[in-house]
């Protein structure tokens, strides 16, 4: 399956692995109270910490490890449930007497239900990266949409009989333990199947990569997550269900930028045992391709967070509208995938000193904003440290590939699609057909504004336009796509 293929089904793939957090809250927004609502987030903010600490980005360096060695990727995946295995007992023992010798401070009452979920959700949790690493794009479609029909059903069934937020909590550790139970019995006979060479790659090797890119990982979660923190522990449960509302589009964003991402970083570690250029040249593609993906939703959404928010969610939540227009300078800064570059060098210690830079300002300045103004403030607090990690990871990415600032991305290309952006404007601004709801409206200027968009892309000549459209052209033909 060629690049196009596994991008887009990946895309798809993700956007279902994140359906629950698309889904559910506006279920749950309508069924529960705020303040309900929040509590209920509070406990899925400390679950992705958790997570994210306790999978240390292990199951990540399978995209590095598996391309690096083909041979024997079973070998490489059985090193890895093993350091799975050792961090999330790790994690769990350390929350329980943490939670326990701060009586309660640390996680609340959440502390038992987040060890469960750590240990059931995030082992042997390595199919989407192992997947992806060996170009079966199709088996994550099939592991992401199942798991999101479990979950999603569990969650939204229970929401509606029970009205209980601790048993929908039990309920998905539930959900993980039967994935964790299936995902061992099938683990198990396919690596028995297998008859591979020893790797050459020694575990002190294989640690020092997934030691820096896993610490890089949770600063970079905490870096993300301090501010919604600062808002639960400054501002109460309440102010964090608005947070986390105008923080909604996340999900769709980062399946997009993961997506491509994911794909294209195996191919350039192909690609770099030829030649430094090469990879980068990929890089640049991707990085316009995600230009095109997300500067439209930017500006849509920036436009029309308001009536987005109160069509979806109902007005108690008008308030989120704008975070959401802040959080759109994150959208922009996520299609400049900078790490995805270094990784792609076989470098991930960089990755811990941009992520650390990102913490230091978002929690200061989380601390700072948050009281004085509120949910806005902290989300401004993001977004300004989601631009110092962007901007220490371009001098890395500078520095490693050994380019002037001209050849580091594509600018011909990200001008062109701004351009684009800026006559496609023209629509948002037009009177919306009379008769429609708030939220039709807005389906139907932003229907407008992509199809000026698009036509503006075509008319500019942007380059990664012809490449997607001859992607689109070859998706029917899977044997017949070739390597980008």
């Amino acid at each position: 399956m060629g690049i196009a293929n596994r991008v887009v089904v990946l895309t798809a793939s993700r956007v279902a692995n994140y359906g629950l957090m698309l889904v559910s809250p506006v279920v749950l927004a309508h069924l529960f109270s705020v303040e309900d609502f929040g509590r209920y987030r509070e406990f899925l903010l400390y679950a992705g910490i958790l997570q994210t600490i306790a999978a240390f980005s292990i199951p990540d360096c399978l995209l590095y490890f598996v391309a690096a060695h083909p041979e024997s990727p079973w070998r490489v995946v059985k090193r890895a449930v093993l350091l799975t295995a050792c961090s999330t007992t790790t994690v769990a023992l350390v929350l329980l007497v943490g939670n326990r010798v701060t009586h309660g401070a640390f996680v609340g009452p959440y502390g038992w239900p987040l060890a469960a979920y750590t240990l059931v959700a995030v082992n042997l949790d390595f199919w989407e990266c192992f997947c992806v690493a060996r170009r079966r794009t199709f088996a994550v479609f099939a592991y992401s949409g199942g798991r999101l029909a479990a979950r999603l059903v569990v969650v939204v069934v229970m929401a509606l009989v029970t009205r209980r937020i601790w048993t929908i909590i039990w309920a998905l550790v539930a959900v993980e333990g039967l994935r964790l139970l299936v995902s061992a019995i099938v683990a198990r006979r396919a690596a028995s199947r297998a008859r591979e060479p020893p790797l050459s790659e020694s575990w002190r090797g294989f640690i020092r990569f997934c030691v820096p890119f896993g610490t890089a990982a949770v600063i970079a979660l905490l870096s993300r997550t301090v501010s919604s923190l600062a808002v639960v522990k400054l501002l109460g449960a309440a102010a964090l269900a608005q947070y986390t509302i105008g923080q909604f589009g996340e999900p769709v964003v980062l399946a997009i930028r993961n997506s491509i991402s994911a794909v294209v970083l195996p191919e350039m570690v192909h690609r770099g045992r030829a030649t430094r250029e090469s990879p980068l040249a990929l890089w640049r593609q991707a990085t316009a391709v995600n230009a095109i993906f997300l500067f439209p939703i930017a500006v849509v959404v920036a436009r029309y967070a308001l009536p987005l928010i109160v069509s979806v969610f109902g007005a108690g939540y008008a308030h989120a509208a704008p975070v959401m227009q802040v959080f759109m300078i994150v959208v922009l800064r996520e299609c400049f995938d900078f790490g995805s570059a270094v990784r792609a060098a076989g470098k991930t210690a960089p990755l811990v000193v941009s992520n650390t830079a990102a913490l230091v300002t978002c929690a200061g300045l989380s601390v700072a904003l948050a009281p004085k103004y509120g949910i806005v403030g902290a989300m401004g607090a993001y977004a300004f440290a989601s631009l110092v990690d962007a901007a220490c990871l371009a001098v890395v990415t500078l520095r490693t590939y050994r380019i002037e600032l001209r050849r580091l991305l594509p600018w011909g290309s990200l001008t062109r699609v701004v351009i684009a952006c800026m006559l496609a404007s023209v629509t948002l601004f037009s009177v919306p057909p009379s008769g429609l709801s708030a939220l039709l409206s807005v389906a139907a200027a932003g229907a407008a504004y992509v199809t000026v968009f698009v036509l503006a892309l075509y008319a500019l000549r942007v380059p990664e336009v012809f490449v997607l459209l001859d992607w689109l052209k070859r998706l029917p033909h899977r044997g017949a796509i070739r390597r980008a």
